[in-house]
């Protein structure tokens, strides 16, 4: 099988898992990946100067992740992802069960990933898709919206020359002790041109007012908001398109989350006191960032917006050795009211920036001997604003994943 159909194949594998008559075993399959990664010359503060110090070298386990599916009956199927990323703990990614009376109309409960642009329901998927790192919007310490949702009804009908999908999903709401919002979830996308092109738009309200999945000292959020908030109500819009042109791969995303919060006084207190913040959000957490860091002088008010975009092009070329596949990527996120400490709900990539704004280039190749090992090797440069400088580092990572029971 040609390359580029095996990673069609493994991708719809994860979007819509492979289909077993009733008479089929449980059907098993999954893919793991070791990675290694190292940054050079990262800017740091020492005593007001800019110093620049390499950061360590580090092994990982980012994706270790075991499907099983049993379709029971043409209408019904069930479906399990088990996480082990990091090769520790397992934990359930997914678990759902689905009624399928007819394409257009589809209804999946229980723990789902939300379809949302390009990339959400196939981030586990590495061995698929060119690039190593998740485009920003997904990125581990600073989601835009939460990866999962409760119950989605979703399916598509021929319009056209091509294919109109859509989705509808809403769950309990992004907030730890919050009730009365409905949340709601949509994307609806155009396919066309025998399958090559794709254009879509995603969105999310938070439904009301809620607040994050973490509090203050307890790492990054796995939602949209932000540890030390106390109501945020936010929406999420989401544009993307995709072109397969011969053996070239194109795709561009673009997202913005509009949020209207109240911060936690108590929780920015501690914010300012532990994260190590620079100047510029110690000005937009306190009314006067000279005075004292009291809850008196919290600035309740934490309404923000994050964009966030993406270029990706990649090429496949087959050879007597196996397929080699260059690639290039441009990001760009902002994010202002983040901080630099993962352990205090921010992230280090914008929250460094005096502006909480970054850019990303980044050029790589994967090369898969054979169509179910894939190993990536690529390169970035992070550009920012930092202590009112233009500064600039590169790193460097180098991924292996197998994909397997296929």
């Amino acid at each position: 099988m040609p390359a580029r159909r095996t990673r069609l194949v493994l991708a719809l594998a994860t979007l819509f898992p492979l289909t077993v008559s009733a008479q089929d075993a449980l059907s098993v399959y999954g893919y793991f990946s070791t990675r290694l990664e190292k940054s050079f010359q990262v800017p740091t503060a020492e005593g007001g100067n800019v110093v620049k110090e390499s950061g360590p070298r580090e092994f990982t386990q980012p994706f270790f992740n075991v499907m099983m599916q049993h379709q029971f009956d043409p209408r019904f199927k069930a479906f399990v992802n088990l996480n082990g990323a990091g090769a520790g703990n397992v934990d359930v990614r997914n678990l759902w069960g689905e009624w399928t009376p007819s394409n257009a109309f589809n209804l999946r409960v229980g723990k789902i990933y939300r379809k949302f642009g390009l990339y959400n329901e196939i981030l586990d998927a590495v061995p698929t898709y060119y690039g190593i790192e998740a485009p920003e919007a997904f990125d581990g310490d600073h989601l835009l919206i939460s990866r999962t949702t409760t119950a989605m009804a979703y399916g598509f009908v021929r319009a056209g020359a091509g294919k109109l999908s859509y989705s509808l999903s809403t769950d309990n709401g992004e907030g730890r002790d919050i009730e009365g919002t409905l949340p709601i979830g949509a994307d609806v996308n155009y396919n066309f041109g025998r399958g090559n092109y794709t254009v879509g738009v995603s969105g999310y309200t938070s439904g009301g007012a809620t607040n994050g999945d973490r509090t203050v000292g307890g790492g990054s959020p796995k939602s949209g908001v932000l540890p030390w908030m106390a109501r945020d109500s936010f929406t999420v819009v989401n544009a993307y398109a995709e072109a397969r042109v011969s053996s070239l791969t194109l795709q561009a995303e673009w997202a913005q989350a509009d949020h209207k919060a109240q911060r936690d006084a108590a929780a920015v207190v501690q914010v300012v006191n532990g994260a190590g913040i620079n100047a510029a959000q110690r000005a937009r957490f306190l009314l006067d960032p000279n005075g004292p860091v009291t809850a008196a002088n919290v600035r309740r008010s934490g309404d923000h917006t994050i964009q966030t975009w993406y270029l990706r092009a990649g090429y496949s070329k087959e050879t007597s050795k196996g397929e080699l596949g260059p690639y290039l990527q441009w990001d760009a996120y902002s994010n202002p009211e983040t901080v630099a400490s993962k352990r205090f709900g921010g992230d280090d990539e914008a929250g460094v920036a005096d502006d909480g704004k970054f850019t990303k280039g980044t050029v790589g190749l994967v090369y898969r001997p054979v169509p179910q090992v894939a190993f990536k090797v690529d390169a970035s440069v992070h550009r920012y604003r930092f202590l009112g400088r233009s500064v600039s580092y590169p790193e460097l990572r180098i991924d292996l994943s197998y994909a397997f029971g296929l």
